[in-house]
């Protein structure tokens, strides 16, 4: 067997260098022996790249390597390896933790979505739900793979996944703000331990230097309530040495590089770097490359101050901070015969006494002096020159880990929300477990021992719980023959480090000796473990090695590798004790912080001592082995007790460098994490398994070929079971090879790759023989088209031939034809010329002779004419003269006469009998005007009735000539002349009618003139008689009361003549603009062809000089609508300025009407337009349902109530009546109950109460009386219990019926405000009422419109991915596409239940109920909109994020689907619908993608053109976890590459999920309507007696103001001036 390496790796060699060749030689003996290795096989091309280890066919280091390699290369961090999830760090920013992807896996099976530590988080969270078990996450690895910030992504989850848990557990007092409080504290955590416990290495700048266990705590309700750490070994001579290139722990560089300048001062910090101190500069390096200190302290101060450190206790941590570097800059002097000393003036010294605030003296003599105490005396003695250094040394550690407890004590304090801080019993809890992985390094010491010691515990509860599943997998599965799986167990070399005489034992037992080294511990090591030259294997001996070099090191065979430590300072780390002396110095100190921190007992000391012969040295402090093998024993306990999860996190390399995979490093660190062994047991067993049914489906292929089995006949899991059999008969000889369990298939390792080989063998065949009964086919049909070509062209060109002769014939005989039809041409011409001639010389010899007779007359005619013009002129002149004398003459003689009268008048008129006199005869002259007017009003109705006869008479005749038209051409001439003819009549009689009118004009003018006059007159009079006596005064106001009530029935009888013109004027206007030349479109039916009413003035107003709905109509004049039964409608038209419906702009048929917006005619008067299409009937029903302020019933039922007959009346009850505003809240919201639609049959326009107008119209009555108070009250009232009633979102109906009342409301209030233009002061209070009430009202707006979205999202959610995704609608395009996890875990694709059909259920009936309850368009486009969204954005998340959803088949369902939602929203295009599958685009872009080719890179250009919308990382993600198909080629190599290096640009800002359309970032945008007319309908079994009166008592108001307005017209030659009018008006008809 040969094997060269591939060309990449070819490439990389040197030209010059021969390839490598790999040679393995065996004879088959061998390979059954097994004798001779062979490389391990590789898995097929459909495995690359899968998201579980476990499920590869062929299980071994190389397989696993290469996979996790490709996955890596494709950005893909994260592997399934069984239970455990393998996290690769990438040393680069990645888009995986983005909130929309950690909402995308809340509430998703483990497998459902693509590896995530987001998905172990929610499976542990679930489990905790499900099982009521506690659950633990285990996260390992080595320095710098990043356990801390994978650990950090953890309790950010859990922290705000489940908001909605969260939000239902904080129950009515003020939990959530507390819950939130939490959250809060468990993520402020981080910085905060970070900080104080992490340091850079050389493998990591964020290195954790101890365990971490953080327990989450859930309450009852699953809602976080609590949170609890516990800490592990930090390493606490990190304080006083660091290596080469590391640093010391992160806050104290924080410290020097952002502390506040004037608190440098008492700190001793002034002008001090980390290189002026010995504690920070050892390591040689102060900055981390990218980490900003000073911008990390601040996040650190305010970490601390959230759980609950204040202002004042940081001080006091930084003053013990610079202590201990103050501490670290002590030198300490002296000789080797005089001891240790320390100078008195050491300003280091004098430093950290100021600091610590405790007594110099003593702890200058305790530092260079020890005590030994014996049972007489106690003996002090000098310490060396180094001792004094190592107690130096122990005090700051010792203060650091102190304060480092004390720092956890109160972080547990805050999140348990107690005193104590102490571990309480929760009702559950997620442990997350930050611990430090394996280390192995050049020199190891008793921090890598305990580190190492606590991996080995962890691996040893992991096999243990790898081999439990896999026993409990067998069992449930019930299979046959087979043994329980052995697993390698390291309890041997746990007893080495635990066991009663192991390296811990003796190393306590050496630390209490006073003359116990690190030498006398190496040696009694050797002599209990190293005396057997070959110890037996499963004993702790074996795993101890002496090594060759070096009397103070022993080696320890651990389960990764073999690890060699220096017992070098084993001892004294082992002790960690301080001087009591130096204790008691501690412990005087005047700093409170200090004191509390040395008291603070360690909270993961045990509460209890051991107990057997240990409670006798109970009083000794334990040394920290003991203390930290009891915290490891607690900490098992805890996992053993909970449902764990492993992350294993892996440094792919040393140089932490982006992306760089070093495979090596990689492997060692997966033999350390276990993650190997996890697949060396299940290989021990039956590694890959497949559900029954997903293995019958995919390898039935390999059924016998005369098995009478088939997939369709099997009805029950035996016939599966049998199937199964059948086919792993046919595939293996060996029955050992697999196992039938009771829902799966087993197979052993390299199994699962040898049944697809056979499947894609029998596969190849089938294609073969289809490939050649396909080519018989195709050669089969193209002999048949050749042979049916060749007789095609054998007709046709016989048919040609024919065709030609034929043409010939056909010449020959047109030509003789031609020649007749020319030759009877020029005969009948040059007849034809002969008459005309003949003719035209006739005309000229009678028309001369007729002119010449013509001027002959007209010379006569004109003889006549200047003959009796002379005559006239001379009769007229003389005429002229005699009048001329006459009138002269009667003129001076009344003149003489007046003037006597006048004297005699002046007599007269002193005397008030005379005065009243002159009264009586001006009221006579009065009575004879009014009678006057009478006759002339009478006049004008005969004019009128004389009008409708004639055009009565016009109808008939034109009826006649429609009959006319239909009789044969030979009488068109005449019926044309008899058309004329009467035409001409009818026109004379209009020339007649026209007269008369300019007459009654006349006569009128002429009483108009008279009564100025007689106005002139009295004005005279009344003048004079002012200057009357007292006396006349009563007689004189007698008379104005008299001529007052004249004036008002004068004006009376103006107004009543000014209607009669306008009706007139109108009648006429119509006749004019039709015209002659449209008689023949004039029906019968002629009122019904206009369908737009309006006053006059086109201004209507419903009370006291206030417009219904305050807002003043357009100023296009529209003549008012004639109604059947003669009365004219009061709703007035549509301003011009509001947006017409499309009905309107583009007219529909008749039977079209039903589809309208169906809205109230009060509501939307477009209704009234729209009307057009229905009968006369129909239109008095519609105009019976509703009564607006206006109208003859209004009237009639307002003066029969006459319940609030004046104004005064209105408004004490406005003002005062408290059962207003109670009927309003309680029978018009409360007790209100929503009328509801049948939705699943057509419905008529029904009577619906709209209360939004009702409470419009007491609001603006409201305002029009400046009672401000009482709308604040009404309004506020009115939200308040609209916001109650909707709070819940129970029932759609409800929402779509009060989120359109408050739509309406607000745009009524709105319209009156735009009307109302005040600029005094006095209407300010009521104006900023109203003000206040429009913002309220936007609001309960805005909060109905988002719950009720809101409410629909959640529900419409659970439709989406069944409904869009999973529904396979399409026939023949049946997608398997379950997942590798699903197959795993018996989750495979089965048939969705939800069908595309009821996501468009649930639009029709949104849509349906929203036109019922007639919301605004704008509105119920933008709910469709959101809905729209709401799919688009959660499928393409859950399609980018599913592997099972990205396959070929899928996106064809998926298409057909969206095509469905497209064609639905074209049916409502009307409403502008189709608008928003904008929303869709990305979606379509996503599934066009997965149906195009990406097999050459080729594609790819054609990928990124045609998916523009999409981002290159996510194109990326798509095809990284794409599912090829059978006939598919897997992308990797160039494509996958080139696809890579094109997102390498943006992948760092490129989101790959789409956001989550949160609500709280949207914005209604909507504007109020104008509402030109308030509905004041009130159903018949509501009572509201002080609404009835109000309503019926404004209409009665509202028609005195129109009578009032009403003014005369001008004349209707003014009017037809116009032309705008004339031309305007049949527009508007039409």
């Amino acid at each position: 067997m040969t094997f060269t390496r591939n060309k990449e790796d070819a490439e990389k060699d040197k030209e010059d260098s021969p390839p490598t060749v790999y040679k393995f030689e065996a004879t088959f003996d061998e390979l059954l022996k097994k004798t001779k290795i062979l490389p391990p096989l590789c898995n097929p091309p459909l495995l690359e790249g899968i998201d579980d280890l476990t499920n590869l066919s062929h299980l071994n280091e190389p397989a696993v390597l290469h996979n996790l390699q490709v996955r890596y290369g494709m950005h893909n961090i994260y592997t399934y390896s069984g239970i455990v999830l393998v996290a690769l760090n990438p040393f680069a920013r990645v888009p995986l933790y983005s909130q929309d992807t950690l909402e995308a896996y809340a509430g998703r099976m483990r497998g459902e979505l693509e590896p995530h530590l987001f998905a172990i988080s929610e499976d542990a969270f679930q489990g905790m739900v499900r099982d009521k078990r506690n659950q633990t996450i285990i996260v390992s690895g080595e320095s710098g793979a990043g356990k801390t910030m994978s650990a950090k992504y953890i309790m950010r989850y859990f922290a705000s996944a489940h908001e909605e848990n969260e939000a239902v557990g904080s129950g009515a007092s003020g939990g959530a703000a507390s819950i939130s409080r939490v959250e809060e504290q468990i993520l402020a955590t981080n910085p905060v331990l970070e900080s104080f416990g992490n340091a850079k290495t050389t493998r990591n700048d964020n290195s954790s230097r101890f365990g971490k266990f953080l327990e989450i705590r859930f309450n009852e309700r699953h809602a976080i309530e609590a949170a609890f750490i516990r800490t592990y070994l930090l390493e606490r001579s990190r304080l006083v040495y660091q290596p080469a290139t590391e640093r010391n722990y992160h806050i104290f560089y924080q410290l020097l590089s952002a502390i506040p300048q004037e608190d440098r001062q008492q700190l001793g910090l002034v002008d001090c770097s980390w290189e002026s101190f010995n504690y920070t500069s050892q390591g040689g390096s102060g900055q981390i490359s990218g980490v900003d200190d000073a911008r990390e302290f601040k996040i650190t101060c305010d970490a601390l101050s959230v759980i609950g450190v204040d202002a004042s206790r940081q001080k006091q941590i930084y003053k013990l901070l610079a202590a201990l570097l103050h501490m670290g800059n002590l030198e300490i002097g002296g000789s080797e015969r005089m001891g240790a000393a320390i100078q008195d003036d050491n300003a280091a010294c004098n430093k950290v006494v100021e600091l610590l605030q405790i007594d110099g003296t003593l702890f200058r003599k305790w530092l260079t002096k020890k005590q030994i105490v014996t049972r007489s005396e106690k003996i002090v003695s000098n310490l060396t020159k180094l001792q004094a250094q190592v107690v130096r040394d122990s005090v700051a550690k010792f203060i650091y880990a102190h304060l480092f407890d004390w720092i956890v004590h109160t972080i547990n304090i805050s999140l348990s929300g107690g005193d104590s801080g102490v571990a309480g019993n929760p009702a559950s809890f997620i442990g997350v477990l930050d611990i430090y992985g394996f280390e192995h390094f050049e020199h190891n010491s008793f921090e890598q021992f305990c580190i190492n010691y606590a991996n080995e515990k962890l691996q040893q509860n992991f096999n243990r719980h790898v081999f439990k599943l896999e026993q409990e997998e067998y069992q449930r599965e019930q299979l046959q023959n087979w043994t329980f799986v052995d697993f390698q167990d390291n309890q041997p070399c746990i007893d080495l480090i635990e066991g009663k005489l192991g390296v811990l034992s003796l190393l306590d037992e050496e630390s209490r000796l006073q003359q116990g080294t690190d030498l006398t511990f190496v040696e009694k090591l050797y002599k209990q473990f190293a005396q057997a030259p070959r110890p037996d294997p499963e004993t702790p001996a074996a795993f101890f090695r002496k090594p060759r070099f070096g009397s103070d090191k022993f080696t320890i065979r651990h389960y990764a590798h073999d690890v060699t430590y220096e017992a070098d300072g084993f001892i004294d780390k082992n002790k960690d004790t301080v001087p009591d002396e130096i204790q008691n110095v501690l412990k005087a100190s005047a700093d409170d912080l200090l004191t509390t921190v040395i008291q603070e007992p360690e909270p993961d000391q045990p509460a209890q001592a051991p107990k057997g012969r240990l409670s006798v040295r109970a009083a000794r402090k334990p040394t920290l082995g003991t203390v930290f093998k009891h915290s490891l024993v607690s900490l098992m306990e805890t996992i053993e007790a909970t449902e764990s999860h492993y992350i294993r996190c892996i440094k792919p390399n040393e140089a932490k460098a982006a992306w760089v995979f070093d495979a090596p490093m990689v492997l060692s660190q997966l033999r350390a994490c276990g993650v190997l062994e996890t697949i060396r047991i299940s290989c021990a067993g039956y590694p890959s398994r497949l559900p029954i049914p997903e293995f019958i489906h995919r390898y039935r292929v390999l059924l016998p070929a005369g098995s009478s089995a088939s997939v369709s006949s099997a009805s029950s899991v035996e016939d599966y079971r049998a199937m199964a059999h059948s086919i792993l008969a046919t595939a293996f000889t060996e029955n050992d090879r697999y196992q039938v369990g009771l829902t799966k298939v087993f197979f052993r390792a390299g199994m699962l790759a040898l049944i697809e080989k056979l499947r894609v063998e029998r596969l190849n065949v089938a294609a073969t023989v289809i490939q050649s009964l396909v080519r018989c086919y195709q050669q089969r049909t193209r002999f048949l088209r050749q042979r049916q070509a060749a007789r095609t062209i054998q007709i046709g060109v016989r048919g040609y031939l024919a065709r030609r002769e034929l043409q010939r014939r056909r010449d020959t005989r047109a030509a003789v034809t031609i020649q007749c039809a020319v030759r009877a041409y020029l005969a009948r011409s040059r007849f034809r010329s002969t008459r005309r001639a003949v003719i035209r010389l006739q005309a000229l010899v009678r028309g001369r002779l007729a002119r010449q007779k013509f001027h002959e007359m007209r010379r006569t005619r004109a003889a006549i004419v200047i003959q009796s013009r002379v005559r006239g002129h001379q009769q007229r002149a003389a005429y002229e003269r005699t009048r001329f004398l006459i009138t002269r003459m009667q003129g001076n003689v009344r003149v003489r006469m007046a003037r006597k009268l006048l004297s005699e008048r002046k007599q007269e008129m002193r005397s008030a009998a005379h005065f009243k006199e002159v009264t009586y005869k001006l009221e006579g002259k009065l009575m004879d005007l009014t009678r006057q007017l009478q006759t002339q009003r009478n006049e004008s109705k005969q004019l009128a009735k004389q009008l409708d006869e004639s055009q009565l008479r016009v109808a008939q005749l034109t009826e006649k000539l429609g009959v006319a038209q239909e009789e044969s051409k030979s009488l068109r001439l005449t019926q044309d002349e008899s058309i004329r003819t009467a035409t001409a009549q009818l026109t004379q009689q209009v020339a007649e009618i026209t007269a008369a009118k300019q007459a009654a004009d006349e006569k009128c003018t002429e009483l108009t003139q008279q009564l100025a006059q007689t106005q002139e007159e009295l004005e005279l009079v009344r003048s004079e008689a002012v200057k009357e006596k007292g006396e006349q005064l009563s007689a004189r106001e007698e008379l104005e009361k008299k001529l007052a009530e004249l004036e008002a029935e004068l004006q009376t009888s103006k107004t009543q003549l000014a209607d009669a013109r306008a009706q007139h004027q109108q009648q006429m206007l119509i006749y004019q603009q039709q015209g002659p030349s449209a008689m023949q479109q004039v029906g019968a039916d002629q009122p019904s062809s206009i369908k737009r009413s309006d006053t006059m003035n086109n201004r209507w107003k419903a009370a006291a000089g206030l417009s219904a709905t305050g807002y003043e109509l357009a100023d296009s004049a529209t003549p008012p609508m004639a109604m059947p039964n003669g009365e004219h409608s009061a709703v007035p038209a549509v301003p011009a300025a509001l947006p017409q419906p499309q009905q309107q702009r583009q007219p529909q048929p008749q039977q079209q009407f039903a589809d309208v917006q169906r809205r109230p005619h009060s509501v939307d008067t477009t209704r009234n337009n729209d009307t057009r299409g229905l009968p006369g009937a129909s239109m008095d029903g519609v105009a019976s349902k509703r009564t607006t302020i206006g109208g003859e019933e209004g009237r009639t039922l307002a003066k029969m109530l006459g319940s609030l007959g004046a104004e005064d009346e209105v408004c004490e009850m406005l003002e005062n009546d408290e059962n207003l505003i109670a009927e309003i809240l309680n029978e018009l919201i409360g007790d209100l109950q929503v009328p509801l639609p049948n939705l699943d049959a057509e419905y008529s326009p029904p009577d619906l109460l709209f209360p939004a107008h009702l409470i419009g119209l007491c609001v603006i009555k409201m305002f029009q009386y400046n009672l401000s108070r009482r709308i604040d009250r009404m309004l506020l009232s009115a939200i308040a219990r609209i916001q109650k009633k909707t709070a819940a979102f129970e029932s759609d109906y409800t929402s779509a019926f009060w989120l359109s009342n408050v739509f309406e409301l607000l745009s009524i209030i709105k319209t009156s405000m735009t009307e109302h233009q005040s600029s005094t002061y006095e209407y300010a209070e009521s104006e900023r009422a109203m003000n206040d009430g429009m913002q309220y009202l936007e609001t309960l707006l805005s909060d109905i419109y988002f719950g009720w979205i809101k409410d629909l999202q959640k529900r419409f959610g659970k439709l989406i991915i069944p409904g869009v995704v999973e529904s396979e609608a399409l026939p023949g395009f049946t997608a398997s596409d379950s997942g590798f996890f699903n197959r795993l875990m018996g989750t495979g694709s089965r048939e969705s239940t939800v069908k595309i059909e009821n996501v468009l259920s649930f639009f029709n009936h949104i849509w349906r109920t929203m036109e019922f309850y007639y919301v605004d368009q704008a509105i119920m486009r933008q709910i469709m909109s959101e809905l729209l969204c709401n799919i688009g954005v959660t499928a393409f998340n859950n399609i980018i994020m599913r592997r099972n959803f990205c396959s070929w088949k899928r996106g064809m369902q998926i298409q057909y689907n969206l095509t469905r939602i497209e064609e639905w929203c074209k049916t409502h295009s009307t409403h502008s619908v189709s608008d928003t599958t904008r929303n869709l685009d990305r979606l379509l872009q996503l599934v066009k993608l997965l149906q195009l080719q990406k097999s050459s890179e080729q594609d790819i250009d054609i990928m990124f053109e045609v998916c523009d919308l999409l981002n290159p990382a996510q194109i990326k993600k798509l095809l990284s976890i794409y599912a090829v198909s059978d006939y598919e080629n897997p992308i990797i190599g160039p494509v996958m590459n080139e696809v890579t290096r094109r997102a390498q640009a943006s992948e760092k800002s490129d989101n790959i999920l789409l956001d989550t359309n949160d609500l709280t970032d949207q914005v209604l945008y909507l504007t109020a309507r104008k509402v030109p007319a308030i509905e004041t309908y009130i159903p018949p079994e509501f009572k509201m007696p002080r609404i009835r009166a109000l309503v019926d008592s404004q209409t009665d108001m509202a028609y005195e103001e129109d009578e009032d307005e009403d003014e005369p017209l001008g004349d209707y030659d003014e009017y037809s001036a116009n032309g705008q009018h004339q031309q305007a008006y049949p527009q508007q008809i039409q």
